[in-house]
């Protein structure tokens, strides 16, 4: 961010990660964004050391008197043995971190859709300044969550909570400091790309793929100048992952496992759309909520 975005953003630098690009300008990232790239970080290293047993299983161990073998040499050669033995199964490995990936990706996407609804409380101060959206599905997601609190992951102290919350947002002129982000970010089912949508679609946004579509990372990734195109082809990406996902995740009949190249292609994807939708809710925050002279102008006058 310039100077001038960083102070009127509230962006505080030290708690992002600086980066360069290409062109030396420099880039902030996201803190939830650095955390998710993080654990990619650690898959990809996984993916790298899958790669290396595979190839280690297919040399062939020097032969050496048993008494003139080191220890480094005995301990190299066991492990060689064990890796021939898995080698057919190593596809399981990567399988595995397909779910960690997806669960990742995920839980993130939540994260930074719950951050963007604190950012906005934050910024409107008063209920009647929340997106108009906001303010109709805080009460209908709130009701789902307190109707069944256990199939959701919350206690009836929660559910006490949630209802004061409510309850204090929904008063006459009401000031807040908080709202029910946790019952808004609720899902049923995996990170589609229109689960994606519908989620961002609950504070006001309009169509935040096409907006993503925008992005020149994106762009540069799929080789397409055209955002419509980009749109359809960051959809399908999505939407394959999550199948590859639920295909391993519920097998049934035979898989064809995917290589740990394309379980990179996948990653870097994920980097640039996770970037892209951080992005993006620096400027749902400042461009969502009423502006108070039209929330004084909509409001009846008093006679």
């Amino acid at each position: 961010y310039s100077r001038w975005a960083r102070k009127y953003l509230g962006v505080d630098q030290g708690s992002r990660r600086t980066c360069y690009n290409d062109l030396g300008g420099v880039i902030t990232v996201d803190p939830i964004v650095k955390d998710f790239e993080g654990d990619l970080d650690k898959i990809s290293s996984q993916l790298d050391f899958i790669d290396i047993v595979r190839k280690f299983t297919a040399s062939v161990p020097e032969q050496a008197d048993a008494g003139a073998a080191s220890p480094f040499s005995i301990e190299a050669i066991a492990v060689h043995e064990g890796a021939k033995r898995v080698h057919g199964n190593l596809p399981l490995a990567s399988g595995t971190l397909i779910l960690y990936t997806c669960g990742r990706f995920e839980a993130m996407t939540r994260t930074l859709f719950e951050d963007l609804c604190q950012r906005l409380v934050a910024r409107a101060g008063h209920f009647n300044r929340l997106p108009k959206k906001m303010r109709e599905n805080l009460p209908i997601f709130t009701a789902k969550v307190i109707s069944d609190p256990r199939k959701h992951g919350h206690a009836e102290n929660g559910v006490r909570a949630f209802v004061a919350t409510l309850a204090s947002n929904l008063a006459v002129d009401a000031k807040i400091e908080r709202v029910n982000h946790e019952c808004l970010s609720l899902t049923d089912s995996n990170m589609r790309a229109d689960v994606l949508g519908d989620l961002f679609a609950r504070v006001g946004t309009n169509n935040i793929w096409a907006q993503i579509s925008e992005q020149a990372s994106l762009k540069m990734y799929f080789q397409e100048g055209d955002s419509g195109k980009v749109e359809t082809k960051a959809r399908k990406k999505l939407n394959d992952l999550m199948d590859l996902r639920n295909r391993i995740a519920h097998p049934s009949g035979e898989l064809e496992w995917p290589s740990t190249d394309a379980l990179r292609e996948y990653i870097a994807f994920l980097r640039l759309l996770a970037r892209s939708i951080a992005d993006l809710v620096g400027v749902f925050e400042v461009t969502l909520c009423v502006p108070a002279v039209a929330e004084q102008k909509s409001a009846p006058q008093v006679q």
